[in-house]
């Protein structure tokens, strides 16, 4: 295999590495990451085949790429993406059209760019795995592009790949440099980097537009850890979170009323959001950290207090704002065993139909409008949807549909806990009964105890509140198949292990995903206190001594370390065993051999040093005969070095390093 075949084979093994993040993430399309991959794989399996594209064709390929990202979407999903779209593509033709060393290196940039994409794309903690064994193949490919650039040919055949000693530095060095670049970069946010408000992944949204949805992508991030303060059990009733309820403004769009929201007043740093609750007394107190809150605290059924370090106020729907906020939120919440608050009664916008679609309301009359009760109603509805509709994360609605869910219910008949709950909101108020969409959390990972649950954004839910009168208010109900309802995880055998290994992630997600402006604040902070209390604890005289002894041992280390490199073995030696100017010349030369193909074995002689030295660099030959000849007279000669001149050896090293160097530039310029 020639030289540049193996240069293509090398570079497409290196984009289908770049690319692994990619098929996990929603920044790039599959379509734009599989062209990559197959030019990749095209790259590693037919390397001796150069594309030599007319300047006309390559135009029209850079026209055929324009037009498929601005097919993709353009800027409409955020500037990540399309720019993601058009790297794939320029990063595909341009790993074909390498034909040399140049464009190879060229190439290699392009695909790093690729790489840096991936690794600031992806989420999950494996990235941090992925990072180190790049660092790793990172130090391989710059050893092996060092040794081409000599003029070695390196393969896998002759030792090339990567030492353990070399991995252990090569992953040392990760860590010396992501560490402090971690900490100190500044922070980047939606939606430049995750895209806009179209972004197709799992998680709760004070707002819902049917019409924008689309597909969706489960997120496995979690989204809120909670757990009991006394190490009791949580019910399984517990994990049904509460954000809010939601009114419908417009066809296929929910969202919550922001008027006559009612200030919450504080005792003693807790905010009672029931005001018949006088007394705490058999509540149970629960902690919450929320970790992308979005205008609302999840509640559990029963809540009746709050402590959070944030200004709260209750809507109409019983639901607790907060101020909008990045960073991770913390709050107690104390739950009663009696059952949940009664919200206000209904007002007109929770019978309101914006659209008053004939097909829909005849479904609903035939569902339920025979029935007289308002629960048999709601109860005929629910059934129906659960019974003829199918759950699915694609409702194959069009965006901005004109009513999305007049399109679920007489033509996809499939969809997600949106479209369930949005459908039988709309059901209901043709019927008159008043209904209203209610987001939040359901289920999640129960702890081995029982006492903490983790919950995702891939547990976000939708579900309908139904008044059933006066005396019994808001009734919640689920129209949505069990197989779209999140539930508990089940426990297994290995449930300690797979809690550890949520335990990871959550840690992960919380100070390292989240690790924000804030964050790095704080730990300025942090710093500057530390130091100033160390600065307290130590007096002017200790740190006067503490200051001398540090100079002398680094002064001492710095003496060390020149002896080392000047060779304090042979120092030690004493005059004896002292080496002049001619032979440490001939040790460097012997260095100089290994490099390029040199065999230098321990026992090798001057002599022997010299004739390899000689053919390695025949522009130097007599400097080296001479330089040999000196050498000798000082080892094995009666008057030792002394009669060696530093001076005529500095001037014999000269000439050969410039030979060394002629020889450089000729294998460079073939």
């Amino acid at each position: 295999m020639t030289g540049i075949a193996a240069d293509r084979r090398q570079l497409g093994w290196l984009v289908l590495w770049a690319l692994v993040p990619l098929p996990f993430l929603y920044i790039v399309l599959l379509p734009f990451w599989l062209v990559t991959g197959a030019a990749a794989i095209f790259l590693v399996l037919r390397p001796e085949r150069v594309f030599t594209p007319s300047k006309t064709m390559l135009n029209l390929v850079a026209v055929a790429i324009l037009v498929a990202v601005a097919m993709a979407g353009g800027l409409h999903v955020g500037p990540l993406r399309p720019l993601g779209h058009l790297l794939m593509l320029l990063t595909a033709v341009r790993v074909l059209l390498v034909h040399d060393r140049r464009s190879f290196l060229g190439a290699l940039a392009l695909v790093g760019v690729v790489w840096v994409v991936s690794v600031a794309s992806s989420t999950h903690m494996m990235v941090s795995l992925y990072f180190v064994v790049s660092a790793v193949i990172g130090w391989w490919l710059g050893i092996r592009l060092h040794l081409a650039s000599l003029g070695i040919a390196v393969d896998g055949s002759d030792g090339a790949l990567p030492r353990v000693r070399h991995v252990l530095v090569a992953v040392g060095a990760a860590m010396l440099i992501s560490i402090p670049v971690f900490l100190v970069m500044p922070r980047l946010g939606s939606p430049w980097v995750a895209g806009s408000a179209f972004s197709r992944t799992t998680g709760f949204s004070p707002s819902v537009d049917l019409g924008k949805l689309g597909r969706l992508t489960e997120s496995q991030e979690v989204a809120l850890l909670m757990r009991t303060s006394d190490g009791s059990e949580i019910p399984e009733a517990w994990s049904r979170l509460r954000g809010t309820a939601f009114d419908q403004v417009m066809a296929g769009a929910f969202i919550p009323r922001r008027a006559n929201m009612v200030g919450l007043e504080e005792s003693r740093g807790v905010v009672r959001i029931r005001p018949d609750a006088r007394t705490l007394d058999g509540a149970v107190e629960i902690e919450i950290d929320l970790l992308n809150p979005r205008r609302y605290l999840m509640l559990p059924p029963g809540a009746v207090a709050v402590q959070a370090d944030t200004r709260m106020a209750l809507d109409v729907y019983g639901g607790v704002a907060i101020d909008y906020r990045r960073e991770p939120l913390s709050y107690r919440v104390w739950v009663g065993r009696s059952r949940p608050p009664l919200a206000a009664p209904p007002g007109p916008r929770d019978t309101l139909l914006p659209r008053d679609d004939p097909a829909v309301r005849e479904l609903a009359l035939s569902v339920a409008g025979a029935l007289q009760n308002n629960e048999k109603r709601a109860v005929a509805v629910e059934r129906f949807l659960q019974d003829n509709y199918t759950y699915s994360l694609s409702s194959g609605v069009r965006i901005h549909s004109t009513d999305p869910v007049a399109w679920f219910l007489l033509e996809s008949r499939e969809g997600h806990c949106e479209f369930f709950a949005g459908a039988m909101v709309v059901m209901l108020r043709h019927l008159g009964v008043p209904a209203r969409m209610v987001a939040g959390y359901s289920g999640g990972d129960l702890s081995p105890d029982g006492d903490e649950l983790v919950v995702r954004e891939a547990n976000a839910h939708a579900w309908v509140e139904v008044w059933l009168g006066a005396d019994r208010g808001w009734v919640a109900f689920d129209p949505t198949p069990a197989a779209g309802v999140p539930g508990l995880g089940g426990l297994s055998g290995l449930e300690r292990a797979r809690w550890a290994w949520q335990q990871l992630e959550l840690f992960w997600d919380r100070k390292l995903l989240t690790f924000g402006f804030g964050d790095q604040v704080d730990l300025v902070d942090d710093l500057v206190e530390a130091f100033h209390r160390a600065a307290r604890l130590i007096d002017r005289k200790a740190l006067v001594i503490g200051g001398g002894v540090g100079l002398t041992a680094l002064t001492s280390l710095v003496l060390l370390w020149r002896l080392w490199r000047r060779g304090w073995r042979r120092w030690r030696a004493g005059p004896t065993g002292a080496r002049g100017p001619a032979s440490r010349a001939v040790d460097r030369l012997a260095r100089a051999l290994i490099p390029v193909g040199g065999v230098v074995p321990p026992w090798a002689t001057v002599r022997a040093i010299g004739r390899q030295a000689a053919r390695f660099w025949p522009q130097s030959a007599p400097a080296v005969g001479e330089l040999v000849e000196r050498a000798e007279d000082e080892l094995y000669g009666e008057g030792g070095d002394r009669d060696v001149d530093p001076v005529e050896i500095r001037r014999l090293w000269k000439t050969i390093r410039r030979g060394m160097k002629q020889r450089e530039l000729t294998i460079g310029g073939h």
